[in-house]
């Protein structure tokens, strides 16, 4: 009896239900279309400033793809692809190698909207993927008679961030932004003395003013 009574509740929950075929559609092509329209591009001009004395970056123009950006206040899911270079020094200062390095950043955040303004703070979180090119004057910076490697490893990163974004049209803004890089790569620097590792830290303040363009905003 109990069998046929669990058939019977299958059945009528299966009659009952929403055809998946049918609300799935929708349901993904609303979700997708949303998350297109916040699509930007941002171009800047940045200032960046290690909080490491062997570890130095002035001005510098970059640039980054974001996606939950916009003009609608509440809780947001910032995702960002960005790039930026820092340059690294020896023991007497002299700089020896640049650090390039990528990274995918994912997080939370809150927005407000005033009229064509917005302001929005976000912690974000992420894999930076970091290399490195030693300069010409690499075996000098350590006093080396021989040849200098330079070995870099990918890293975790934690980015709190606040935005300032003004709407001039619909898909163009002019932006500024402040936020905290906390990132420590594995850096190693091995000459014919030995080795050095553990003494650069990539961590940096940064600050950013420039433009964004959603292309595919409404």
């Amino acid at each position: 009896m109990r069998i046929y009574t669990a058939t019977a509740l299958l059945l009528i929950g299966f009659v009952m239900a929403p055809a998946p075929a049918q609300a799935q559609p929708e349901f993904v092509k609303d979700n997708v279309t949303k998350i297109v329209r916040k699509v930007g591009v941002h171009v800047n001009m940045s200032v960046r400033e290690p909080l490491d004395g062997d570890v130095t970056k002035g001005t510098s123009f970059g640039g980054s793809v974001v996606l939950g950006g916009g003009r609608t206040p509440g809780w947001k899911y910032p995702v960002a692809l960005t790039t930026f270079n820092e340059n690294l020094h020896g023991p007497g200062g002299e700089q020896f190698a640049t650090l390039s390095s990528w990274a995918i950043v994912g997080g939370i955040g809150y927005g407000w909207n005033f009229g064509k303004l917005t302001t929005s703070a976000a912690v974000q979180t992420g894999v930076a993927f970091n290399s490195g090119r030693l300069d010409v004057n690499a075996a000098r910076a350590f006093n080396a008679d021989g040849p200098v490697s330079l070995r870099v490893g990918n890293s975790l990163l934690l980015r709190p961030k606040l935005t300032l974004e003004y709407f001039i049209t619909r898909k163009l803004t002019i932006r500024t932004s402040a936020d905290y890089m906390l990132t420590r790569p594995n850096i190693a620097v091995t000459a014919a003395a030995g080795s050095i590792g553990d003494r650069w830290n990539a961590s940096s303040f940064h600050a950013t003013v420039g433009f964004g363009f959603y292309p595919f905003k409404k």
